[in-house]
Parts: C-alpha cells; structure tokens; sequence
C-alpha cells in the first residue's frame, strides 16, 4: 500500500479522517457545493475522533491557507512571467482566475493540514473497524 492509499496525504487530498481515513470530514465531500463549503462534521463516523477538538481551533488554519495562497499565486506567475514572458496585466489576471477557482479546494485543504497537525494517523484503528 502506497503513501498515497493511508496517512496524512489521503487525508488532506481526499478530506478524510485523519485518524483512519475512512469517513468524510465535511457534510457535503464536495468542495464547489459553496453554502456548504466549510461545514464540517462533529465527529468521525467510523472511530469517533472529534473534527473540532476545542472551540476557535480551525483559526490556525488561516496560517496554513495564506502560505497554500501563496504558492498558487506566486509559482503560476512565475512560469508564466519566466516561461512565457507576459505581461503583468496577464499574469496578474491569470493568477487571480486560478485563485478564485481553487480558493474552495485551498479552504479545505488548509482545515484539513491543520487537523491533520494535531490527529496523528493510527493504522490499528483503522484495521480493528475494518477487521
């Protein structure tokens, strides 16, 4: 099994339990469904680990969300000012067009990292529910 079938990985990339990878960590798994983009659920389904372990603590994770912004603004630009030597008009245009169209992926992944910090991975959790 791959790092990317278990772990922290899976879990940021898919929004899964951190604990055990197997429920989904928001009420609607899609992330363009935008009234409920950031509504998460209490707890896990499969193992019961809390997704809010004390109240504020997703403020952390605007930490993690301005560094995301920065890389999916900053590298795009870039490529296209190295690669394609554009203008800033362009590039600024370009960078914001792919900004509004992550923002919602970048808003999940940032709580996801976030919790992922705090709620280590166990595999034995995960083999006793799957038996």
């Amino acid at each position: 099994m791959s790092i990317f079938n278990k772990g922290p990985v899976y879990s940021v990339v898919f929004s899964k339990c951190p604990k055990c990878n197997l429920s989904n960590l928001y009420v609607d798994n899609h992330p363009y469904h935008l009234k409920k983009l950031g509504q998460m659920k209490k707890e896990c389904e499969k193992c019961g680990q809390k997704y809010e372990p004390e109240t504020g603590f997703y403020y952390g994770a605007m930490y993690v969300s301005y560094f995301l912004s920065i890389l999916f603004m900053f590298i795009p630009a870039g490529i296209l000012y190295l690669a394609f030597d554009t203008s800033l008009e362009t590039n600024i245009g370009v960078v914001i067009g792919i900004y509004i169209f992550m923002y919602p992926i970048l808003f999940r992944w940032s709580r996801n990292i976030w919790l992922n910090l705090f709620v280590p991975f166990d595999e034995e959790v995960k083999a006793k529910i799957l038996g």
